[in-house]
């Protein structure tokens, strides 16, 4: 019976459709396929056209948002989240995605189910899945604004001892029509329903740009702080599936851990400035001012480009439940012979400077100019540390540092038209010269066309990538109290092609992909890394599909997957979301939207979380899945403000036995009351 109640409640929530490789968005608008750095209208001038789609910002806006590309501080549009609807789920972890992994709190290491979400590990792989709570240069806002902004946004769930929250801060002005400066502050603070499962993060960020026809400057300076606890999972999943079993009735807070105690903590510091000065001329615009006189426009015709990157982080891994972890454990090393007993305590560091210089020639100075070419030429240098340690029976005992350093230059180039309502496409590629990376290269592409459909304009684009990597530092080598490794792998090499069809009429959105990844390189059921020297191919199919019906929203966003070695690389079939809700305004200025979600991902062996290598390695042990988190809420907008109640977990009170694990021995929240309001103050 109720088999047949969770089927037929499945079937009626979750329509039979794929997601594409997109954060969860609640609607597609009309104007979705409309990028914002689109041709503004003819009645602007042509030259007014060529002077904007330079510089990327519509000076007729009260507030512009955009983000740089790393390596070159290209402009790229952006818009904040402002969506009316499903602020509540952005919110969650599980709003950082269709589908991702976590230990189960607020402000934890997660990763997306969907492969293709993934990206690449970095040179500090320990910082990778954290991604969704981190800034950087290239996703940080920058901001042109005539008024002060200031945007506030709280969010708090649970009681006294659990409790999670989060403050969110922005502060941003302008001094005059081209100079922007700017602040944010991210604390987020969640003690956890689990014991030893707290998260603390405190990230500072300052953000400067000076836009002007000749001289263009982007700056952002940011500082991150993060200390994790870890418990290593439940020891019997049994407490939450089947907690009438137990002799007594156990507290979330109560319910026994591999260990106790025991932290992860990083600290990352990060400082970048791009400047590119325009060569070019004016031109007459054939218009007049106020006073008679001809309006000149600068028209860029190339640019000189230097870029600054600098990063520095730290990781550490330390316990005073040494008991818990030698147990948990299989092997311990150790530091010297008088050491055997001494408490976890593994660091390690990474430094990075990266210089970069280019040209680049500017789309759109003449007729035959229809597209952005830019080279460059990038150094960097890179410096580790590692605690090293020894194995119990080594000979030599005696303690030492371990550094290595590693330099690599890299030419590279980018072709793109990014104005244009028929056809826009990019192609970009860097081949490292010497050093560390040498004979890496990456090259990727992208295009997209438009076409009448439906009495509308549907988007088509084609997109992919050729990739001949060399594995990082740490996958190469890594010393520690519970893991050490000395590897030689072989780059990595990867083929991804893609496409996304886009139709705004019917708010349908189709997307698929296929990969074929050569030396892929995996941590396996022990922890450790391990290369597999053949190919396994991805293939993901998506699908976005939103109905209304008057007041009433039916949206839906699914993706399924296949992978050619499901015992290396592990992926759910089908994972879905799907949100059925009403939608109106009441008293022509409240906003209101009311309704059912849920998640749903279809069982797998889904890869567990390591704490002593923050990674998610294989596991074999344990299938999770097939079950729907369900979550009632209420969202609302009034004016400059949106807020919401949620009920989180709302399904475990209607499916049983509950099994509402994200990962083997790791359950997501129980039922919690969550709350969130976020204010924008902009006159």
């Amino acid at each position: 019976m109720k088999k047949s109640v969770r089927i037929a409640f499945l079937s009626v929530l979750f329509p039979l459709c794929v997601y594409g490789q997109q954060d969860s968005i609640p609607e597609l608008p009309a104007d979705s396929i409309t990028p914002a750095d689109s041709v503004p209208p003819a009645t602007i001038g042509r030259e007014a056209r060529i002077a904007e789609a330079e510089m990327r910002i519509d000076t007729t806006k009260k507030i512009n948002y955009w983000t740089v590309t790393r390596l070159t501080g290209e402009i790229i549009p952006a818009s904040p989240d402002t969506f009316l609807t499903d602020y509540f789920n952005r919110t969650n972890p599980e709003g950082a995605g269709l589908a991702v992994a976590y230990p189960g709190n607020l402000g934890l290491p997660m990763e997306s189910r969907l492969f293709f979400e993934r990206g690449d590990r970095s040179n500090f792989m320990f910082s990778d899945n954290l991604r969704p709570y981190s800034i950087n240069p290239e996703t940080n806002f920058f901001i042109n604004t005539k008024i002060p902004i200031t945007d506030l946004s709280y969010q708090s769930a649970g009681s006294r001892q659990n409790k999670e929250e989060r403050l969110k801060a922005l502060l941003s002005l302008n001094f005059g029509r081209k100079l922007n400066a700017g602040f944010s502050l991210d604390y987020l603070y969640a003690r956890g329903f689990y014991q030893s499962q707290s998260a603390k993060q405190m990230n500072w960020t300052g953000f400067a740009s000076y836009v002007a026809d000749r001289h263009q400057a982007h700056l952002f300076l940011s500082s991150t702080s993060r200390t994790n606890a870890e418990n290593g999972g439940l020891t019997d999943d049994l407490f939450i599936t089947h907690p009438e079993l137990n002799s007594r009735k156990y507290a979330t807070k109560d319910m026994p851990t591999n260990f106790t105690n025991t932290w992860n903590s990083q600290k990352v510091l990060q400082a970048y400035l791009n400047y590119r000065y325009n060569l070019g001329f004016e031109k007459d615009t054939g218009r007049e001012d106020e006073n008679g006189e001809k309006i000149r426009r600068f028209v860029p015709v190339s640019s000189i480009i230097y870029t600054f990157d600098y990063e520095k982080r730290s990781r550490n891994f330390y316990s005073t439940d040494s008991a818990g972890l030698n147990a948990f454990y299989n092997n311990a090393f150790h530091l010297n012979e008088l050491q055997r007993q001494e408490l976890p305590a593994d660091s390690t560091s990474y430094h990075s400077m990266r210089n970069t210089a280019g040209l680049s020639l500017r789309e759109g100075f003449s007729e035959w100019a229809k597209f952005d070419l830019t080279a460059y030429i990038s150094y960097e240098a890179r410096k580790f540390n590692l605690t090293d340690t020894v194995l119990p029976n080594a000979m030599n005992r005696e303690f030492s540092g371990f550094e290595d350093t590693q330099n690599s230059t890299y030419i590279g180039g980018e072709l793109a038209k990014r104005s244009g309502k028929i056809l826009r496409y990019s192609a970009e590629g860097n081949l490292g010269l010497t050093g560390y990376n040498l004979g890496d290269f990456n090259v990727s592409g992208e295009i997209e066309t438009r076409i009448p459909l439906l009495k509308d304009t549907a988007s088509v684009r084609a997109f992919g990538y050729i990739k001949n990597l060399k594995p990082t530092f740490y996958e190469n080598r890594y010393h520690s109290r519970y893991f050490r490794w000395e590897n030689d792998f072989s780059k990595v090499r990867k083929v991804y092609i893609g496409g996304q069809i886009t139709v705004p009429q019917t708010k349908t959105q189709i997307g698929i992909g296929v990969e074929n990844i050569e030396n892929y390189i995996y941590f396996d059921e022990t922890g450790y890394p391990r290369q597999f020297g053949g190919n396994i191919r991805v293939f993901a199919a998506s699908l976005t599909q939103n109905i209304r019906l008057g007041a009433l929203h039916w949206d839906n966003q699914a993706a399924y997957q296949y992978s050619s070695d499901s015992e290396i690389l592990p992926l759910p079939k089908l994972c879905v979301y799907s949100n059925l809700y009403l939608h109106f305004v009441y008293a022509k200025v409240l906003t209101v939207q009311m309704g059912l979600n849920a998640h749903y991902f279809t069982k797998y062996y889904s890869p567990v979380y390591e704490p002593a290598t923050q990674q998610f390695r294989l596991q074999k042990e344990l299938q999770v899945g097939d079950y729907p988190l369900v979550n009632g809420y209420l969202n609302c907008h009034l004016k400059q403000t949106r807020f919401f109640v949620e009920y989180y977990n709302l399904g475990s009170m209607m499916f049983k036995p509950p099994s509402y694990f994200s990962m083997p021995h790791y359950p997501v929240n129980p039922p919690v009351l969550k709350l969130g309001v976020a204010i924008n103050f902009i006159n």
